[in-house]
């Protein structure tokens, strides 16, 4: 399996997707390639600190939720620019477990949908995707 390094030639100018080991060390290096790459689609900075928050967030979910203990699983980050809005994917192949409560967790679906315009989870017995938007008129 690939890991997240970024490589320029792997990422183009209206898109970027990886799949990675669902492990922390993968979900930073993701957060940042995100970043670098909205970023230079000309997004404004406030929105990329948005994005970058929430797409940490729903990473660290899939890390934290999507597996149990010991297994180690997938994650797919895939983001998309188009006519005025970048789209942001993660998706795992993991289970959603309901009232799944840790002492120190627990805000991480609060935060993206507070963060990100439009968001939205859609969760199977194969998998959960986390699908946010970020609209805006570039300049």
């Amino acid at each position: 399996m690939p890991d997240a390094v970024d490589e320029p030639a792997r990422r183009s100018r209206d898109s970027v997707v990886r799949e990675v080991a669902a492990v922390a060390a993968q979900a930073a290096i993701l957060r940042d390639v995100l970043v670098d790459w909205a970023c230079g689609c000309g997004m404004p900075a406030e929105l990329v600190q948005d994005l970058k928050l929430a797409a940490y967030e729903a990473m660290a979910n899939v890390v934290e939720h999507a597996y149990p203990d010991g297994t180690v699983g997938t994650m797919t980050v895939a983001a998309h620019r188009e006519s005025g809005a970048i789209t942001v994917t993660i998706s795992d192949s993991g289970r959603w477990r309901d009232g799944d409560s840790r002492p120190l967790g627990g805000r991480g679906v609060p935060i993206i949908r507070a963060v990100a315009p439009e968001a939205g989870i859609t969760s199977t017995p194969t998998g959960t995707t986390v699908r946010m938007r970020w609209p805006w008129r570039p300049a």
